[in-house]
């Protein structure tokens, strides 16, 4: 019974994606969803309150529980590269869902797994912070890196063309957060800049 009920629930998941991406997020219902797969519309109801709920259980099942685990095996950039894969496989219905706004954004989803994703990963291997260092704290560290990786998620998912793939967004982000911009402009340009 509870495979069935697992196979009700992965059913209505993909007949969402699949609608979102069909007619976007704010134009399907709960009855188009449930017309898609095939079964009442109680049914929707035993497994989510909302479209919302089924967008954030998506984000965990589809990305995130992938990301947690390989997190939680010290396989940190295997993680990364599986975030930046799993969203560019389904590049068309994630596209979408960074078109929902407000206080059910999925860029807040977003942010709120990254986040916490961090947040473990900092509490296995705290750190490695120089004493005079001008980091404010750890947790606005968790913030502003989570704040990154979503606004170039979201960059790479909305403005870029298929060309670049999810390990060149992946190299490209690493390759951001390793070299300020400082480090990487000509010496001759930083030396006006400064002075």
């Amino acid at each position: 019974m509870e495979r069935r009920s697992e196979k009700t629930k992965a059913l209505l998941g993909e007949e969402f994606k699949e609608l979102v991406v069909e007619k976007s997020f704010e134009k399907i219902t709960i009855k188009m969803i449930t017309d898609a797969a095939g079964v009442i519309r109680p049914t929707f109801y035993n497994y989510f309150q909302d479209k919302y709920e089924v967008m954030e259980w998506l984000l965990w099942e589809d990305v995130f529980q992938s990301v947690t685990e390989l997190i939680s095996m010290d396989m940190a950039l295997e993680a990364m590269k599986m975030l930046f894969r799993k969203m560019g496989a389904d590049k068309a219905y994630y596209r979408k869902v960074f078109e929902v706004e407000g206080q059910n954004s999925f860029e807040e989803m977003l942010y709120q797994r990254i986040y916490d994703v961090a947040r473990k990963l900092i509490e296995k291997h705290p750190l490695k912070v120089e004493e005079d260092a001008p980091i404010i704290s750890e947790e606005i560290f968790l913030r502003f890196q989570s704040i990154t990786l979503v606004n170039g998620i979201k960059y790479w998912l909305l403005y870029e063309t298929d060309e670049i793939s999810a390990d060149t967004a992946l190299k490209f982000y690493e390759f951001l957060m390793s070299h300020s911009l400082l480090e990487i402009i000509d010496d001759d340009i930083l030396g006006r800049v400064i002075n």
